[in-house]
């Protein structure tokens, strides 16, 4: 054989063998979707009111839309090894002050106030058929016997870690260098709403009417959570935050207010001043959460030891992308978290992508791949024993 028939027979086979390993990959516009995770039964982030029909396949409304002129890259739906790869922050959301009554939720709170931007992946992601670490059926176990269960009747896995980005904006509430503050309840059963403290009340020249309630008292701590929220991360990871401001943290723990207040039936903040002496060392809300990563099964969360009652939700995802790779893909997951003020929560997570993509060629199922591999390299092969005994 001469050089150059060599240098052809080389150069079909690696054309045929580079086309069969790319037929499945395939860009995909990102044209809808949205994200959204909750602390426990009563803190959405970002926040809105919580939606108890949240459950199951249901999604709530998701508040981190997805960003214009994002591409994913693919496999179609005919690939045996489905495959996923997310730029990071493709669904993103800058910060914006927002206050939400948690009373409901939470018996030791008034309400939280945050000012947070959000971003997911934090990184680029990679879902994919083998991704979701664990067995079909996996459970993670943590401390107070809080539990995630994933589960998956159809077998398939798909899924994998990526976390949300939290950036701080300026203060919410009344501190300036705190993204989170929480309006914690000074004196639990008697302070709880509705309620209007005395000092507010008309009859002490204050706007709201009577009657007053002297117990109507709010302690304010501050919060910090940046960097990664645990809902996403790898199996069994653990996120921790710090429970105040940096300079606080520094001082031994944050120095909140104490102050009055007027709070509406869920701890809804109608009303907040500090009193003169307002001032009180300690008080922390520190985080610390073991992650879980996203998947297309089903998942239950249970933290029975949670504020107010016993957390068990249970979320699932969904894949209806077409066999070209376009479509819908619903993602979700969760965390188990434990705060020194607010106590244990079950957090879920919840993704949802919307793929649309030019029509292509065709993809090929790995075993017609490998068939025309062979019949490509026996084409060619025919091909220069024709060319050589042509040229004798």
């Amino acid at each position: 054989m001469s050089f150059h028939r060599f240098v052809l027979f080389v150069s079909c086979l690696l054309l045929s063998i580079g086309w069969a390993a790319t037929v499945h990959a395939k860009a995909y516009s990102l044209t809808g979707g949205g994200a959204q995770f909750q602390v426990g039964g009563g803190l959405p982030l970002p926040i809105q009111l919580t939606n108890p029909a949240a459950t199951g396949t249901v999604f709530p409304t998701l508040l981190i839309p997805a960003k214009a002129g994002q591409v994913i890259l693919g496999t179609t739906g005919m690939a045996s090894q489905q495959k996923l790869q997310i730029p990071a922050g493709v669904l993103s959301k800058p910060a914006a002050q927002l206050t939400l009554g948690q009373f409901g939720q939470n018996p030791k709170l008034y309400a939280v106030a945050t000012n947070l931007g959000f971003a997911w992946p934090a990184a680029p992601a990679v879902m994919s058929t083998g991704a979701r670490t664990g067995a079909k059926t996996t459970t993670l176990t943590t401390a107070l016997g809080n539990n995630i269960r994933y589960s998956n009747p159809l077998a398939s896995k798909f899924g994998g870690p990526a976390q949300f980005a939290l950036t701080p904006g300026p203060g919410a509430g009344r501190y300036t260098a705190a993204p989170v503050t929480l309006y914690g309840i000074a004196v639990l059963g008697a302070g709880n709403p509705p309620c209007v403290h005395t000092a507010l009340t008309t009859g002490m020249g204050g706007p709201f009417p009577g009657p007053g309630n002297p117990a109507c008292v709010a302690a304010l701590i501050q919060a910090l959570p940046t960097g990664f929220a645990g809902v996403g991360g790898p199996l069994g990871s653990v996120i921790s935050t710090p429970g105040g401001t940096p300079a606080a943290v520094s001082a031994g723990g944050p120095i909140p207010g104490i102050g009055i207040g007027a709070f509406g039936p869920n701890g809804t903040v109608q009303f907040f001043a500090f009193t003169p002496a307002g001032t009180m060392a300690g008080v922390t809300n520190m985080a610390t959460s073991v992650a879980a990563p996203f998947t297309t099964g089903m998942i239950t969360l249970s933290a029975p030891g949670a504020a107010g009652a016993p957390e068990i939700f249970t979320i699932t995802g969904k894949d209806s992308r077409t066999v070209g790779g376009a479509g819908t893909i619903q993602l979700v997951s969760g965390a188990l978290s434990h705060r020194t003020t607010s106590g244990p929560n079950a957090n879920r997570g919840w993704v949802r992508l919307v793929l649309a993509a030019a029509p292509d060629l065709p993809a090929l199922s790995p075993s017609m791949s490998v068939v025309f591999a062979v019949f490509m390299l026996a084409t060619f092969g025919f091909a220069l024993r024709r060319f050589s005994s042509v040229s004798r």
